[in-house]
C-alpha cells in the first residue's frame, strides 16, 4: 500500500485541481492522500468528492510556514478540526503575512519598473493553472521575470523579510485542533550531522512525527535512515510525501514519486487511529 500525504493543488501554488490529483493518485495505486496547501484548507471537500468513486482514502492537511531558530521550517498537519479558532488564526496570520510581502514587493519595484503598478496588483489574481505566489505571477506576466522561476528573484530583492507563526504557535494550534503536527522535509534545512540536535530540539515543542521520506535529493538513504532512526527512539510518526506542485516545480517532486511501503511507515494518529 502506498501514500502520498503531501500534495499542493491550485488552492495554493500547485497547479493541479483537486479532480486533477484524483485522477493521478488513482493512475499511481495510492491507497491514501492528503492535500497539503500553504496555510489553506479550502481544497480538502473537493479532493474528497473527487476521489469518492476510486477508493482513495483522504485525509485533511495543511502546510504551515513557521519560524524556529532563525530558520522557515514548514509543519505539516494532520486529522485537525478545520473549525478550530486557534488553528485558523495561525493560518489566517500567515496568509495576511504573505499578502503584506506580495504588497511590500510590489510597492518596492514600482519605483524602478515603470510597468509594475501597486495599485493594478491590488485587483490581480494569477491565472489558477499556473501555480506559484500571485506577486510572481504578476511580476512575470508584466514581463519583468523572463520564466515564473526568474521572477521569484525580484522577491529577495525587494520583498520585506517573511516573519511566520512560531513553531511552539503553529505545534500548539494544531494540538488544540486535535491534530498531528510533522516536521516536513528536514533535508531543507539542516545536514546530516547536525540533524538529531536539531530534532532533539523540537521535541519538546510538540511535533508528533517527521516527513523522513521525501523526494529532495538531501534526503539521501543516510538521511531518511537517521531520520527514522530518531522516530522510533522517541516514537514519532514516519510518514512520506511527494510535495507535488504540479507542473510548476518541474524537478523532483511528484505526486506518487516516493513509493514506499506504508508497512515503512509510522501512521499512527494519521491515517490508523
Amino acid at each position: 500500500m502506498y501514500v502520498d500525504l503531501h500534495i499542493h493543488t491550485q488552492f495554493s501554488d500547485g497547479t493541479y485541481s483537486p479532480e486533477q490529483v484524483a485522477q493521478i493518485a488513482k493512475d499511481k495505486g495510492l491507497s491514501a492522500i492528503s492535500v497539503c496547501d500553504h496555510d489553506d484548507i479550502e481544497a480538502h471537500p473537493h479532493i474528497v468528492s473527487a476521489c469518492a468513486s476510486f477508493n482513495i482514502n483522504v485525509i485533511r492537511g495543511v502546510e504551515i510556514g513557521t519560524e524556529w531558530g532563525g530558520k522557515n521550517l514548514h509543519l505539516l498537519a494532520y486529522n485537525f478540526d478545520p473549525n478550530n479558532t486557534k488553528l485558523l488564526s495561525v493560518i489566517n496570520s500567515n496568509k495576511a503575512e504573505f499578502y503584506w510581502h506580495g504588497f511590500e514587493t510590489i510597492r518596492n519595484m514600482q519605483k524602478d519598473y515603470p510597468e509594475i503598478s501597486l495599485d493594478e496588483f491590488v485587483s490581480y489574481n494569477k491565472p489558477t493553472e499556473r501555480g506559484g505566489w500571485n506577486s510572481v505571477n504578476y511580476i512575470y506576466d508584466k514581463g519583468v521575470g523572463k520564466t515564473l522561476f526568474d521572477a521569484f528573484k525580484y522577491l529577495d530583492t525587494y520583498g520585506p523579510k517573511l516573519n511566520f507563526i512560531n513553531i511552539v504557535k503553529a505545534c500548539d494550534a494544531v494540538l488544540d485542533a486535535g491534530g498531528v503536527p510533522i516536521l516536513a522535509h528536514p533535508g531543507e534545512y539542516w545536514s546530516i550531522n547536525e540533524l538529531e540536535e536539531r530534532l532533539t530540539s523540537l521535541l519538546p515543542v510538540g511535533i508528533k512525527g517527521i516527513e523522513c521520506y521525501h523526494p529532495n535529493p538531501k534526503h539521501t538513504d543516510a538521511f531518511v535512515a537517521k531520520c527514522i532512526e530518531f522516530c522510533k527512539a522517541n516514537k514519532l510518526c514516519i510518514t512520506c510525501g511527494g510535495d507535488s506542485h504540479g507542473d510548476f516545480a518541474q524537478d523532483w517532486r511528484g505526486i506518487g514519486v516516493m513509493q514506499i511501503d506504508s508497512s515503512k511507515l509510522n501512521l499512527s494518529g494519521i491515517l490508523y487511529n
